[in-house]
């Protein structure tokens, strides 16, 4: 809350030279807290919530909305960064072997149909679709950089439908240097993140970086590799005329060697649920990286991504689903893109108690090894999420620093012991069916796992429900 009512952040909050300023019911910290704990399906049953739980006179709908819409969404990536910057000074947080291992990947929201949220974030568009206009809803690119070990986000860009990747990573890690100076970090990124420029960049700053490689890069000097190997790239002139950063550019004239590890993977599976493909279906992975043999392993290479990298996607899964982050109560763009920065920044504050919750859990597991449970468990998201948001205590506590004490230390402790009693098991191979699906309801879920949305829904004329369509 000291951060919340520090100089810098009430200026990056204004949208006017007055904003915030003058006593009010409303205040800035009302507003910030009512974006990352909202949880209703109406602004009016959240002014009640949140009012009633804070001790305090309720305001009108209008009134709130007029607060919320003067909030500047440039606050929350810097109160996600400071809350970042607390948790490593303060905390002890998890690593691997000495690593901070970090992941980046992105996701387009579905946001309304307002014509204001169509011109500032556009959408896909199509030989139908030309213009911005004629878009049914618009959506945003949103991208985070995650510690996937302690689920806390470092940074986090809300952007338009056709920014890339690419660049918000870059501005995770700038926004972040000072953050991540002196550690050890490990950044592990999809197949789009593969690029000589990142490794460059990564090289200058003393990371390592971890990559599903697509089939066509650098083919001739990877087909050379049976198994795990070196490559060796030259970055000559040509190639610098392509680098977008000046950084990298200057450090290829001086060192123009680029050398990757190389780790190469094969398996297959069976989609029993489609009788079109019988056969094993088999895949070729390609993994460029600059972690080394005696740091890492092949197969640990190989468990590393797939392990690791998917929390970043389960990070997603945790914002859309459990914390709803694609439901909003307005179509103005400050409060849309607050909603969003809200949603990540209450993620950290989950994940944080997740991992308070998790010693507990680890503990029981030890104690109960010869039990005899046929998988292990995990704390669960859900009913967690749940739980910080809609405990009174909780955001009591939260909107008022005086109070922050022995009693909140006791009751924080109380909140962790009963999640930890609440957990989920982890079940290798799982897999969700999407075709041909029968469900009594239209689902709400927007977001699976498997990094794939929804099929279509068809309706069951004969017998009721809907079913999920083949493709």
């Amino acid at each position: 809350m000291r951060t919340i009512n520090s100089k810098e952040i009430s200026s990056a909050a204004k949208t006017s030279v007055r904003g915030f300023t003058q006593p009010r019911k409303i205040t800035l910290q009302d507003v910030i807290l009512f974006y990352t704990f909202r949880h209703c399906e109406t602004t009016n049953k959240d002014i009640t919530s949140y009012f009633s739980k804070t001790e305090k006179p309720k305001v009108s709908k209008q009134a709130m909305f007029k607060a919320l819409n003067k909030t500047n969404p440039n606050v929350f990536p810097l109160l996600i960064h400071e809350f970042a910057e607390n948790f490593y000074e303060t905390q002890e947080y998890t690593t691997l072997d000495g690593w901070i291992v970090l992941a980046s990947d992105g996701t387009k929201m579905d946001l309304p149909p307002s014509e204001e949220l169509k011109e500032s974030f556009g959408g896909p568009l199509n030989h139908k679709i030309t213009e911005r206009s004629k878009l049914k809803k618009a959506q945003a690119n949103c991208s985070i950089l995650v510690d996937v070990l302690n689920h806390v986000v470092l940074d986090a860009a809300v952007k338009p439908y056709d920014v890339s990747e690419l660049p918000m990573l870059y501005e995770h890690l700038n926004n972040c240097r000072e953050l991540l100076k002196d550690k050890k970090v490990m950044l592990i990124c999809d197949r789009y993140y593969a690029s000589a420029e990142l490794f460059l960049y990564c090289k200058i700053h003393g990371y390592r970086l971890l990559v599903r490689s697509k089939s066509y890069v650098y083919k001739h000097q990877i087909s050379k590799i049976e198994r795990d190997g070196k490559i060796q790239l030259v970055i000559d002139q040509a190639w610098r005329r392509r680098l977008k950063r000046e950084e990298c550019r200057n450090y290829a004239v001086t060192d123009p060697l680029l050398d990757l590890r190389v780790v190469k993977n094969h398996y297959e599976y069976t989609l029993t649920e489609r009788v079109e493909h019988t056969e094993p279906l088999n895949v070729k992975a390609i993994y460029l990286t600059t972690l080394t043999p005696e740091e890492f392993k092949t197969d640990e290479i190989i468990s590393l991504y797939h392990v690791r990298r998917w929390d970043a996607e389960t990070a997603y899964f945790d914002l859309k689903s459990h914390l709803e982050a694609e439901r909003f109560n307005s179509g103005k763009y400050n409060i849309v893109v607050n909603e969003l920065y809200g949603k990540i920044l209450c993620y950290s504050i989950c994940g944080l108690i997740y991992n308070k919750v998790n010693e507990i859990v680890l503990e029981k597991r030890t104690e109960s090894v010869s039990s005899g449970n046929k998988y292990d468990y995990i704390p669960n998201m859900k009913y967690l999420c749940d739980t910080v948001r809609l405990e009174h205590k909780f955001l009591y506590y939260l909107a008022d620093i005086q109070t922050w004490s022995e009693e909140m230390e006791q009751y924080l402790t109380s909140m962790i012991n009963i999640c930890s009693k609440n957990t989920v098991p982890v079940r290798p191979g799982r897999h969700y069916k999407r075709w041909e699906r029968w469900m009594s309801t239209i689902p709400n879920v927007k977001f699976r796992i498997d990094g794939r949305r929804n099929p279509t829904i068809q309706k069951c004329f004969k017998g009721g429900g809907y079913i999920t369509a083949d493709h």
